[in-house]
């Protein structure tokens, strides 16, 4: 997968995570090498998992 493709994937799950309602807090993404072979879904865990250690959202 294409670092384009990546970073169209990451920002799908940011916006159906987050989406608007992101409270004046910046997200910074930076993708792994792995995440080229990652699925959607796996994406979209690993995403919602790290917003609830950071208790910003994601359900």
């Amino acid at each position: 997968m294409t670092r384009n493709a990546v970073r169209r994937r990451l920002r799908e799950v940011f916006h159906g995570s987050v989406g608007d309602e992101q409270g004046g807090v910046d997200f910074v993404i930076s993708a792994r090498p792995a995440a080229s072979e990652a699925s959607f879904h796996d994406l979209k865990e690993e995403f919602e998992r790290a917003l609830r250690r950071l208790e910003v959202g994601g359900g």
